[in-house]
């Protein structure tokens, strides 16, 4: 019996500075959809017009940043949890709690909180004057399957199903590196092809143009990821990552990070951005290398210094760890009303971003932390 506890609690141990990077992830989804509000590219339902020239170039560089690593770690560490929960409960329990899990927080984003959404967006950032009782109406007249930054959950609940169809038919396991992390040169190879391969997406699916709620241009870093997490789980890669090899990445990271004003101003990007989303031109490659190896350096290197400066928690980080789901789920609902608040303080755009922010993510916990009080919500939101 002790040497079971010891067990449990070396593992537990070991996994506190995932669930540090999981905070940190979600709060940069804040963070990026309240940049993009005041000036920022990207896209999201409401936008507040910059009231300087200094907060869109700012606010863009970080989303770009952002953007080029925060979903695809996402979807790392969401992978690296999926086998070890198949194992425990087998197919049929497994993708069970997958649709409880998943599939509920969908049925009422795209019902109940589309219609909170839609009042506050037509009201007080499209100039509209409309009853809640109006939006209701026409939502039941014209349904639709709106989940805004809950993509995400769909698309794992159907990366999940893929997995269970692979397990029950193929019962094969494939890792090519079993029990050690992927060599450099493993790992520069793979960089040139998911660039290759997102390139050449990018011809026919620019960033930003949705096929149902999918951004087509991202997904083969994203379903990569996924893979690559079930991999890390079955070879304990993120345990066998090594100092040395860690350093090489960050080093890349860093100067990967560096040339991206560069490349913008080198590809004019001030003039087009166009090129560089989409379309058979050397902007998009560019920009599609510049993304991809951002990407994997910038996660190896985050996982390394988690791993070694992040592996504990206070009593905050403690608190704030078993609700990031629900922030997830419910932070449109909060940073929209923030920034309606806002809305008439002239004051410049960064400085809304960093007020907005703060409170946004303080308000989300702490909300989150409420809605996970209430009777029979846990089996859904954990």
């Amino acid at each position: 019996m002790e040497k079971n506890d010891k067990i449990k609690k070396t593992e537990q141990a070991r996994l506190i500075y995932i669930d540090n990077i999981r905070l940190f992830l979600i709060i940069l989804v804040i963070l990026i959809h309240v940049s993009i509000i005041y000036g920022g590219e990207g896209i999201y339902p409401a936008k507040e017009g910059a009231t300087d020239e200094i907060s869109p170039i700012i606010l863009t560089l970080f989303n770009t940043i952002c953007q080029s690593f925060f979903m695809g770690l996402f979807f790392l560490l969401s992978g690296y949890f999926v086998p070890q929960s198949f194992d425990r409960k087998g197919a049929k329990k497994f993708l069970r709690d997958r649709l409880i899990r998943l599939g509920i927080p969908l049925l009422v984003y795209t019902t109940v909180f589309k219609v909170i959404i839609d009042y506050l967006i037509l009201n007080f950032f499209r100039g509209k004057t409309i009853t809640f009782v109006e939006v209701i109406n026409y939502n039941l007249k014209n349904p639709g399957w709106f989940i805004g930054p809950l993509w995400f959950v769909e698309a794992l609940l159907i990366f999940c199903f893929v997995y269970v169809l692979y397990r029950v038919f193929i019962k094969k396991s494939f890792n090519p590196f079993n029990k050690r992390f992927p060599s450099n040169k493993s790992i520069a190879i793979s960089i040139i092809v998911l660039a290759v391969l997102t390139f050449s997406v990018r011809i026919f699916f620019s960033v930003g143009e949705e096929v149902h709620v999918f951004q087509l241009a991202h997904f083969i870093n994203y379903i990569f990821c996924f893979w690559l997490g079930i991999l890390a789980y079955r070879g304990n890669w993120l345990e066998s990552l090594g100092a040395k090899q860690a350093r090489t990445w960050k080093i890349v990271a860093i100067l990967i990070l560096i040339s991206l004003p560069f490349i913008f101003v080198f590809g004019r990007a001030a003039e087009n951005t166009e090129k560089f989303v989409g379309g058979l031109t050397w902007q998009s490659l560019l920009y599609s290398f510049w993304e991809t190896a951002a990407c994997y350096s910038i996660i190896i290197s985050l996982i390394s210094v988690f791993k070694k400066r992040f592996n504990s928690q206070g009593n905050l980080t403690a608190w704030m760890a078993p609700n990031f789901y629900v922030v997830y789920i419910i932070h449109q609902l909060v940073i929209l009303p923030l920034a309606i608040i806002f809305q008439d303080i002239f004051i410049p755009s960064y400085v809304k971003f960093i007020f907005v922010s703060i409170l946004g993510v303080a308000l989300c916990f702490v909300i989150a932390s409420l809605i996970r009080k209430i009777r029979f919500t846990k089996k859904v939101l954990g």
